[in-house]
């Protein structure tokens, strides 16, 4: 026979090469991270925004402000000020699309 039988493991053998490639990625981002701030990642990380943000308000002597931007049409849950159910976005979208 002419067909090619793919190997038992190249399936594995990907996923190896998926998992080396992402904790790679991770790796360089993580170093970059560490460059900027001047803090390990692992510092970072166990620290709350309102101590991150602070130092950075110190570095920089300006006041950091967090900012969400909520999209204006979508079907997700979450509103700026409260979570809306189900029921209240199909109305909503029912009554946009009339």
């Amino acid at each position: 026979m002419n067909e090619r039988t793919p190997h038992a493991n190249s399936t594995f053998d990907q996923e190896v090469k998926d998992d080396e490639a992402h904790q790679t990625t991770l790796h360089k981002l993580e170093t970059i991270v560490e460059g900027v701030t001047g803090q390990t990642a692992a510092d970072l990380r166990n620290q709350t925004l309102t101590q991150l943000r602070r130092k950075v308000e110190e570095k920089v002597r300006k006041k950091l402000v967090f900012r969400s931007h909520f999209p204006l049409i979508g079907r997700g849950n979450v509103m700026r000020d409260k979570t809306v159910d189900h029921e209240a976005i199909e109305e909503g979208l029912h009554e946009a699309l009339k």
